[in-house]
Formats: structure tokens, C-alpha cells, sequence
């Protein structure tokens, strides 16, 4: 998810607190930071949790950072069928479930998300939200035995708390076996879920986390099922989806997966047009105003229940599906890598339904999610693997946007510019890779995704935005919210940061410029390994933190814990600054760097001399590791006198203090 372009750690974050935020906030003087970093800490060694050193030695995973030769996943299908009154917004569904138990445990009980509970009288959320009653559950069996609620003794049955579903099984489900889970439920569907999905004036829905769903049971902490509470987002295993939609005749559905019946709900224009764009690098009008206007975007509905839309999807986390009666319909396509082993590239449809008098920057949406798509796809070295990418105008409902599999809402972007639409587009499409495809769990690691995706952004940005810097307007946004010291450690939980900017920077621009610090330390070659070697390691499957950092060692070939520590799981600061040029009678002049913050990082020093010219030194973060606060840099008589000093002069270095990096002689 991505909040609207410079609300993340902008006006919203600092202006609820009734506060600026300027260099220096929250350390009084220089003399203070230097009695605070001579008695700095040295980070020490990233030690796993106990889970994950379990995982390890289970074999489910590996100390170099590739899954074990034992790890396995649970699995589900879905076959839903569901009916939607636009008028009303409810939503009425039944739904099969075959689970497929894949570990090496026994299950008693299994557990269900019910993420529309967080709209349930009482429930627990972490922002007021809409009242709707959340999902009513009917009929509920399972291997054809029927439930009562109440869990009562020992016996089968199931219990809501919040929104998680515990179903207490007729029989213990073994290891290798299945079981046959069936829901009736309905639910009303929310103007406004968390702006995350619902409606817009009755005439646009965009419907997610709809259906009851599988919590996750992984090697890691067996059943991850937790509260749904608005802010922290989703953590969902991968399945196949069989899924019927019933809507009226003139509104048009988009899902995730493949439309399996075009002929019975698009006319013979639209399925033509459709071809065209298939193969087209320019926007195609699948379904424009007149269309809708004249009731020609349907065929006639052949039943009394409406247009039924028929949609299948292999091995995705999630279905989420958009339906309108006025939204335009553009599409073109996207030319990416070879994924089916022919040699040639494969192509992309790529959607974008919007209303021209709501969200009139929309015109060129299709191309900007072309061009994510594309860009992404070289860059990671992850073709996108999916028939299609849609992109949905959700005004009255998000202002940035939000991820699902295939699909994303992006708010109308009326006041902002052109740009900024690109940029949100470029960052929901990025979550395509993860937590799509490399199935991260977002609501325990938020930095995982929205960090990795707001670096993919910014790779994208000046690709598309020639003069972009856009690594470095992410550093400065992190670097405003460090020297303030409001930050949280990237390590907390998404729901347990206190208010204020500690989560938004913590999750996206924060992880995002520790990449780039990253790049520039590794160099591109070996960050680019280790990048698509994790992507490529862990597509469909769910990574921990630690898979990442081990990732990394081990194709770096270096101990980078001091890196994780300091960064990941601490909120100290980098502060290098120059302290003294002093004239020496032995080597000509002595250049003194102080280390005022607590992270130790590599220094770069240039340095330009009265006799012309620079002299480029480097500092290895072992000098700071051993304990020094301060290094001596001898210039030789021989190159003059020094005139200027300058600390990190690439500027690759987010540090919380850049005044005082440099030094010139007056």
C-alpha cells in the first residue's frame, strides 16, 4: 500500500503532532552528540529467534538464505460463488475449501481470516471505521459434517474472535491429508474498508478480503493468525481460485486470474478490441462512454440472477475482484521476458478502468502501468507471471493505493500531478513481486514489502522521469523523521508503532535507502545478485527477515551483521562529520573525522589541495567497529595546502546531520 505521495512522512505525520521538523531536532549540540558517541555501543551479532534457528535445523531453511530441501507450504482451492446487489452493497457468497495439510504436524484446528470482521460492532481496529457487521456466516461444514458454534468440550465446532475463525475438526487432519471445508456467509459491503476497498457512489466496487480465507500455518510459528486491524496489512498463504460472480447486466467485472467465459459477458466489440490491445504499445478503448451510454459494454443477461463472470487463478495469495456500470475500460499491453521457454518475449494485458469526470489524469494510466510492468520485470530479473495487471480509480475510497494479485485501487490523483500517478502506479505494481510473488508476511515485517517496493519505485521513477533523483528525495524523507528521533525500529511489529511518522518511515523510506546504501556498498554486480537471487530463491513462497540478510551474506561473502543491527533492528543515526584540519610539521596537514552517531558505516573523503586537484580516501567501518569515535587522515605536504573537505561528496550516505560533512578554508 502506498498512502497518497508526500503524506507518508509529510504534512499528515508531523502535522498531527503540532510540530516541525527541522535539521538537528533532538540534539542539542555537537559537544552533546560527541559525549553521547563516546560511549556508543558495538553491534553485535544478529541472533534469530528461536523459530527460525528451529527452521534451520528442521531443514525447512538454510543459514545462506535459500529455503531447506524439507520446506513445504499448506495448500488451499477455492470455489466461490457469490451475488452482488450494487444498489444495497450486499454481497451474498458460498464457498469450498480444500485444504491440504502439507506439513509435518496433525492439525486439531485449522484457523480462518474473517477480515471483514474489523467492520463488526465492537471490533477491535486502530482508526473508527464503518459499522457494517462484518461477515454473517450461515451454514458451516466440514468433510460434510455440520458445525454449531460454540466449540463445546472436545467436540467439532468453530469460534469467531475478531476476525479470526478457529474450526475445531470432526478428526484430526494427518499429515498429507485434506479436508473439505464449506461457508455460506454474506456481508454489506463498506463505503470505505480501511481505504483498502469498498464503494463509490453505488456506481464502482472494489471488493477485497470478501471471503472467509486459510490463515497461514508455516515452519515458522505454525498457525500466524491474527487480528485484523486496519493498519498493519495482510500475511496470506498461495492457492488456486474457482470463482463465479454474479452481477447485473450492463456491469462489467474485472478479477484476478483469467476471465474463462468472455463470450457470455463482453460483446463481440469489446472481445475485439480486447485482441487488439493484447498486442498493442498504445491504448486501446475497450469500453468508452458512448458504449456505456448506448448498454453496449454487456451481451443481455441470460439469467434472472444477471451476468455470471467466471474467473480461475493458479498459485496467488489472494482473489480480489472491481465491477462498474459508468467506469471507462482502456487496456493495452506490456512486452515482458520469455516465460514460457519459446525464446520470445510474452505480452501482458494491461487494464485500467476509471471515470473521465472523477479522475481526468487517468487518460494515460494504461501506459504508466505498461511501463511498471516492463520496467520491473528487467529489473528484478522476475518476468510477471500473470495474463494481466488492472488498475482500478477508486475515488471516495483511497487516496494513494493499494495491492492485490493482479489488481490494485489507486485513488483519482485530482489535485496531485501527473507524476505522482505514475509514482503510485509504479509502487502498487511493484508489490506484484512482493508480497505477490515472494510471499512476505506484511503485517509482522511491513519493511519487507512497502521497502523493497518503494525501491523498485524509484528504480523505476527516472526511467520514466528523466532528472528524477528519487533515491535521494527517499533519503531525505528518512533522514527528516531520523534526526528527529521519532522513529521505530524497522523490526516492530506494524501494528505496534506509536502514532505519529515511526511506521510510515520505518516501511517504506527508510528500507528503501538502506538498499541503495546497500548498492553502493556492495557495488551494483554483487547487490544485483544477491537482489534477484532472493526474489528468484523465494517466489511462492514465504521469507522471513533473516532469509533476506543471509541472502545477502552469503553471496557478498561478508559478515554483514554489524549492517543489520544498526540499522534494522536499532533507530541509531549516522552522523560523520569533520571535526579539525590542523596543520602537522611530520606529514603536512591532519584531517580529523568524528563519528557522532551510533552506526558505523564506511567513510568516503575527498579532499582538494592548493596544488590542484582532489585526493579521494576511504575510511573502512572497521576503524569505527573497534571502538574509535574519531580517525586522522594525513595529506602530505607535498599536495599543498588543504582548501576544502568533504565527507561522502557522492552523497550515498543518509546522514542524519549532512552540515556537518563538510569543511573549507576561509
Amino acid at each position: 500500500m502506498e498512502l497518497q505521495r508526500g503524506v507518508a512522512v509529510g504534512v499528515l505525520l508531523f502535522g498531527v503532532l503540532g510540530m516541525e521538523v527541522g535539521t538537528g531536532v533532538g540534539i542539542a549540540s555537537a559537544s552533546g552528540q560527541e559525549a553521547v558517541a563516546r560511549s556508543r555501543p558495538i553491534p553485535g551479532p544478529v541472533i534469530a529467534p528461536q523459530f527460525f534457528r528451529a527452521a534451520v535445523e528442521n531443514e525447512t531453511r538454510t543459514q545462506d538464505g535459500r529455503p531447506g530441501r524439507d520446506y513445504w507450504q499448506n495448500r488451499s482451492s477455492y470455489q466461490i460463488t457469490a451475488t452482488l446487489d450494487p444498489e444495497t452493497g450486499w454481497l451474498e457468497g458460498d464457498e469450498t475449501i480444500v485444504y491440504e495439510n502439507r506439513s509435518p504436524e496433525n492439525l486439531r484446528v485449522v484457523a480462518l481470516n474473517l477480515y471483514q470482521n474489523i467492520h463488526s460492532k465492537g471490533a477491535a481496529r486502530s482508526e473508527p471505521l464503518e459499522v457494517t457487521g462484518g461477515i454473517i456466516l450461515g451454514d458451516v461444514t466440514v468433510g460434510g459434517v455440520s458445525l454449531e458454534t460454540p466449540i463445546q468440550d472436545r467436540g467439532p465446532g468453530y469460534e469467531v474472535t475478531g476476525t479470526v475463525m478457529a474450526i475445531r475438526l470432526p478428526e484430526v487432519l494427518r499429515a498429507g491429508e485434506s479436508i473439505e471445508i464449506s461457508l455460506e456467509w454474506r456481508m454489506l459491503i463498506p463505503q470505505n474498508g480501511a481505504g483498502r476497498m469498498g464503494h463509490s457512489d453505488r456506481e464502482m466496487y472494489f471488493v477485497a478480503y470478501w471471503f472467509p480465507k486459510m490463515a497461514v500455518f508455516d515452519d515458522l510459528r505454525g498457525w500466524d493468525a491474527e487480528d485484523y486491524l486496519g493498519g498493519a496489512e495482510f500475511y496470506d498463504g498461495f492457492g488456486d481460485y474457482d470463482v463465479t460472480l454474479r452481477v447485473p447486466e450492463g456491469w462489467t467485472v474485472m478479477g484476478t486470474g483469467t476471465l474463462l467465459n468472455p463470450d457470455a459477458v463482453l460483446t463481440e466489440d469489446v472481445r475485439g478490441r480486447m485482441a487488439i490491445a493484447a498486442e498493442s504499445d498504445t491504448i486501446v478503448h475497450l469500453i468508452s462512454r458512448a458504449d456505456r451510454r448506448n448498454g453496449v459494454a454487456t451481451p443481455s443477461a441470460t439469467s434472472a440472477d444477471g451476468l455470471e463472470y467466471h474467473f480461475s487463478a493458479s498459485n496467488v495469495r489472494d482473489f480480489t475482484w472491481t465491477t462498474s456500470d459508468v467506469q471507462l475500460w482502456d487496456a493495452t499491453s506490456a512486452v515482458v521476458p520469455d516465460r514460457d521457454g519459446d525464446g520470445a518475449p510474452d505480452r501482458v494485458l494491461i487494464h485500467s478502468f476509471w471515470r473521465d469526470d472523477r479522475a481526468p489524469k487517468w487518460s494515460r494510466q494504461a501506459l504508466y502501468g505498461k511501463h511498471s510492468i516492463e520496467h520491473h520485470s528487467e529489473f528484478t530479473g522476475v518476468a510477471y507471471p500473470w495474463p494481466h495487471m488492472t488498475s482500478v480509480e477508486g475515488a471516495d475510497i483511497i487516496g494513494g493505493g493499494m495491492e492485490f494479485p493482479m489488481l490494485t485501487l489507486i485513488g483519482p490523483y485530482i489535485t496531485g500531478s501527473a507524476e505522482d500517478l505514475y509514482n503510485v502506479t509504479a509502487h502498487e505494481l511493484a508489490h506484484m513481486w512482493v508480497p505477490m510473488i515472494v510471499g512476505s508476511n506484511e503485517r509482522r515485517y511491513a519493511w519487507m514489502d512497502e521497502g523493497s517496493t518503494t525501491f523498485l519505485e524509484d528504480q523505476a521513477r527516472p526511467h520514466y522521469w528523466p532528472g528524477t533523483d528519487a533515491d535521494s528525495i527517499e533519503a531525505r524523507n528518512y533522514v527528516r523523521v531520523a534526526a528527529s528521533g521519532l522513529e521505530g525500529s524497522m523490526m516492530t511489529h506494524g501494528d505496534y508503532y506509536e502514532p505519529g511518522p515511526a511506521y510510515g518511515t520505518a516501511s517504506y523510506p527508510k528500507p528503501a535507502t538502506l538498499l541503495v546504501v546497500l548498492r553502493s556498498m556492495l557495488g551494483e554486480e554483487v547487490f544485483m545478485e544477491a537482489y534477484r537471487s532472493f526474489l528468484v530463491d523465494w517466489s511462492f513462497k514465504h521469507p522471513a527477515p533473516w532469509d533476506l540478510f543471509n541472502t545477502f551474506e552469503r553471496v557478498s561473502g561478508q559478515d554483514l551483521d554489524w549492517f543489520w543491527q544498526s540499522w534494522y533492528f536499532e533507530t541509531w543515526i549516522l552522523d560523520h562529520a569533520v571535526k579539525e584540519v590542523r596543520p602537522d610539521e611530520a606529514s603536512g596537514t591532519i584531517v580529523v573525522i568524528s563519528d557522532l552517531g551510533w552506526v558505523p558505516m564506511p567513510v568516503s573523503v575527498r579532499i582538494w589541495t592548493q596544488r590542484g586537484g582532489s585526493i579521494d580516501m576511504q575510511i573502512p567501518v572497521e576503524e569505527w567497529l573497534g571502538g574509535k569515535t574519531e580517525f586522522e587522515l594525513e595529506v602530505s605536504a607535498s599536495a599543498g595546502e588543504v582548501l576544502r573537505v568533504q565527507i561522502d561528496p557522492d552523497n550515498l550516505l543518509p546522514d542524519a546531520h549532512p552540515e556537518n560533512n563538510g569543511w573549507r578554508r576561509r
